[in-house]
């Protein structure tokens, strides 16, 4: 089929409280996950790749899929870098470029516990590693609730200095908190970016917005039996009873029928 998914996650770790774990993959089930794409005859690619089938300017390989990290936790380095290279799976890191070295502030008044940033040498050695870093902003803010000029310079600046920190060009930015508008979205393709992530679920088919591509959230707390369900369906919510509400949908669809959709 031509299309492509787009996994989101945060953190690989083991969870430090209960209000954590839907953020935070333990590092043996991130790797089972990594594991059961291979296992289940997934192609991954990487987001140039990716990008290409979606143009038409590639071939769509069998079920294409993409990993992709948000904020820049150290566990993504230590814990998730070594499973995607054994494995040869391509991956995005978006970094927020002010944090580096820091902590994640913009969690702790919502009560989560603090967790280090990679310092700008581990995000460094994790490009050394094979992994695509992309930006996050410079301060993980809500962009749809601050400025035009502000917006601008979160988009800009943090693609300049993680640019500047890599000595390379920086060509994917993902949205904090998946908020955005047509304001953001055409602030974020101004500022010279050739793609963005949402935080919209679904599968990425021919004619997507590049600068809204849709991806599938992984919790912390999913089951394989729930990734795999993720991937097979493309959608965030699973259950035991997805498939048969699925099924139904696309039956009443297809027969008109207002009750089964």
């Amino acid at each position: 089929m031509n299309r492509a998914l787009i996994l989101m996650y945060h953190q690989v770790d083991t969870p430090l409280s209960e209000r954590e774990r839907r953020f935070c993959t333990p590092p043996d089930e991130f790797a089972r996950q990594m594991e059961a794409l291979v296992e289940g005859g997934f192609t991954p690619l990487s987001l140039d790749e990716t990008l290409a089938c979606l143009r038409g300017q590639a071939s769509w390989p069998s079920k294409a899929v993409h990993v992709t990290f948000d904020d820049g936790f150290t566990g993504v380095l230590e814990h998730a870098l070594p499973v995607l290279q054994r494995l040869s799976i391509p991956a995005t890191l978006f970094a927020v470029s002010d944090r580096l070295g820091m902590d994640n502030d913009w969690m702790h008044s919502r009560g989560f516990p603090k967790r280090d940033i990679m310092t700008g040498d581990q995000i460094k050695a994790l490009r050394a590693g094979g992994m695509t870093i992309g930006s996050h902003t410079r301060s993980h803010v809500r962009l749809t609730e601050i400025s035009a000029e502000a917006v601008a310079d979160e988009v800009r600046t943090s693609k300049q200095r993680i640019e500047d920190l890599l000595g390379e060009p920086v060509h994917y930015f993902a949205y904090p908190y998946g908020l955005q508008d047509g304001a953001v979205r055409n602030a974020v393709e101004n500022a010279g970016y050739l793609a963005a992530c949402s935080t919209r679920s679904g599968f990425n088919r021919p004619g997507e917005d590049l600068y809204l591509l849709r991806r599938i959230d992984v919790f912390g707390t999913d089951r394989l039996w729930q990734f795999r369900q993720k991937l097979h369906f493309g959608h965030n919510e699973t259950s035991r009873f997805y498939p048969i509400k699925y099924y139904a949908g696309r039956l009443g669809a297809r027969l008109g029928l207002p009750g089964l959709r």
